[in-house]
């Protein structure tokens, strides 16, 4: 087994990991799961070494979590890594994910909500191996004043457009934003809704969490 669901949180969302958990092993149950804490309380710490095939525990300083997702992506020791964001919901088989990546590229979703403008969509992430911009993004992502990560691949390939590249394009259904829902935008194919901002982690909350 060499394939893992990657997954980072802290206090602020942990009470959405068991749902993200149950949900992924739903649809995807054969690759491992590997739980990165970025401060979790001390119950839900022994709840994901529990239920985590692999866990890994960071030191964290005062930044918001997802500033740690690119490391947590290539420091989980498997060949091939897929990072799914703590609020996305899983609705379909998505094994096939694994097959996007290469040696030298990630693989992610267009960002189909920034408009004109070219954006990757970070909220899903796979990666093989330790390609360059995997390596690059993690350590600009961490000595950066940006707003997230996805701010910093975007200014990344704006500065260099090798950067482009480097990523595989997936098909939007392994990332359906919930913006797109919002204006009506559906696919019956879609296989992971991201469920973005406050009003989306509300909506897991109510309607999603048994």
């Amino acid at each position: 087994m060499n394939f893992s669901w990657v997954v980072g949180v802290d206090y602020n969302m942990e009470d959405l990991l068991p749902w993200w958990y149950e949900n992924i092993k739903k649809w995807a149950p054969e690759p491992h799961v590997t739980i990165c804490d970025f401060g979790l309380t001390k119950p839900m710490k022994a709840w994901a070494k529990s239920h985590a095939d692999t866990f890994i525990e960071y030191i964290i300083h005062e930044r918001l979590a997802w500033f740690y997702k690119p490391r947590a992506l290539l420091d989980a020791p498997y060949e091939y890594r897929c990072w799914v964001d703590i609020d996305c919901e899983v609705m379909a088989p998505i094994d096939d994910i694994f097959n996007y990546p290469t040696d030298d590229k990630i693989a992610l979703t267009h960002d189909v909500c920034r408009g004109d403008e070219w954006w990757w969509a970070t909220g899903v992430n796979v990666a093989k191996g330790s390609p360059k911009i995997l390596r690059d993004w993690a350590y600009i992502t961490e000595h950066s004043s940006m707003r997230g990560d996805q701010e910093v691949l975007f200014q990344m390939i704006l500065d260099d457009y090798s950067y482009h590249e480097m990523i595989v394009q997936m098909p939007i259904e392994y990332q359906w934003l919930r913006l797109q829902l919002l204006t009506l935008q559906d696919s019956p194919n879609k296989k992971i809704v991201h469920w973005t901002g406050p009003i989306g982690k509300k909506h897991i909350r109510e309607n999603l969490m048994t």
